[in-house]
């Protein structure tokens, strides 16, 4: 009877491994998806921030009066973009050059050691960048973007009377900041949301 207990779990876990193991690689293989699409991303962006950063402080220098204004507002706001991004890089990038590191230095001959305790640490990790994604796309940042250019816009008009350089800002910036968000690789945020089986 004792003897038939003690087998019981040992059992149950050898059934579940298999189990593990798909749901493990299917993790990993949507983070390293999304990790690649989100390198993608983030160059993507900080070379337009850059960009936009650069140029517009060099029409700054050349121009004067309202225009200067115009710019040296547009390069404040633009510094946003590649200041955020080395800041606060999508943490997605670096998780799942975690759990591949963490996979190959488990695996013997093509399997992982453990894919059931593997598991849970990629599942930790697979919360953690829906999170993160979650927060960068949520309403605290559509609301950052769009109220701080209207801010800068507001500057512009009641500042020094440039309504239509406000209109500008207003716009312009805000339609960049919110292309920024929009277009964020969430593939690990679109995982959870989907509540697959192998998900959590």
């Amino acid at each position: 009877m004792t003897v038939a207990l003690l087998t019981v779990p040992a059992r149950a876990r050898a059934d579940d491994v298999p189990r593990c193991d798909q749901r493990l690689h299917a993790i990993a293989s949507t983070l390293d998806e999304n990790a690649r699409r989100a390198r993608v991303w983030y160059w993507t962006w900080m070379a337009a921030g850059t960009a936009l950063l650069a140029g517009q402080t060099v029409l700054a220098a050349v121009t004067t009066g309202d225009q200067q204004r115009e710019f040296i507002v547009g390069a404040g706001a633009s510094t946003f973009i590649p200041g955020l991004l080395l800041l606060h890089p999508p943490a997605v990038i670096d998780d799942a050059r975690v759990l591949d590191a963490r996979l190959a230095a488990t695996t013997v001959q093509g399997r992982v050691g453990d894919p059931c305790e593997a598991l849970w640490r990629a599942r930790d990790l697979l919360a953690r960048d829906a999170d993160d994604q979650a927060l960068a796309t949520g309403w605290f940042a559509h609301t950052f973007v769009i109220g701080g250019n209207i801010a800068l816009g507001l500057l512009l008009g009641l500042g020094w009377g440039d309504w239509f350089g406000a209109v500008k800002q207003a716009v312009g910036g805000s339609l960049v900041g919110e292309l920024q968000i929009l277009t964020l690789p969430t593939g690990a945020l679109k995982a959870r949301s989907l509540a697959v089986g192998w998900v959590f």
